[in-house]
């Protein structure tokens, strides 16, 4: 049985396709893993905010919160306290009067950068990772 040349044409027009999805796939990753890329992002972003809500809060306060719970009640303050994916609470421990950790649960190891930039910082791997941080005790911060 011999192919038409519109059946030829179709035939590989499939096979094209076929083979575009598959190398989208391999390329760019999974439906799946994409959105465990964007929980990650979501989180660091999280953190990054909270970051800047102790910030805030050291500059009325001159001291650390004694947890997120008591950040929240701030009303200057807006931050997401709980993982986007579990919507379990971030840990936090204050170390010292000015010096505290952060931590969360991430699902993917972090994006090697182009090039070394601050974002360096909040590099991480799978699983619960910390971050060690401290209050930006300068005038500037009081500004927020």
């Amino acid at each position: 049985m011999k192919l038409s040349l519109g059946q030829t044409i179709v035939a590989i027009a499939g096979a094209v396709v076929v083979a575009s999805i598959i190398a989208g796939v391999i390329l760019v990753g999974s439906p799946a893993e994409g959105r465990l890329q964007q929980l990650d992002s979501a989180r660091i972003e999280d953190l990054k905010g909270i970051m800047v809500g102790m910030d805030s809060f050291w500059s009325r306060n001159e001291r650390l919160p004694a947890s997120l719970e008591e950040l929240m009640t701030d009303p200057r303050v807006e931050v997401r306290t709980r993982d986007p994916g579990s919507a379990e609470p971030y840990d936090f421990a204050p170390l010292d009067e000015d010096t505290y950790e952060l931590c969360a649960t991430f699902d993917l190891q972090s994006l090697e950068p182009a090039r070394p930039s601050s974002a360096d910082f909040w590099r991480h791997g799978v699983g619960r990772q910390c971050f060690e941080l401290d209050v930006d005790t300068s005038d500037e911060a009081a500004d927020r």
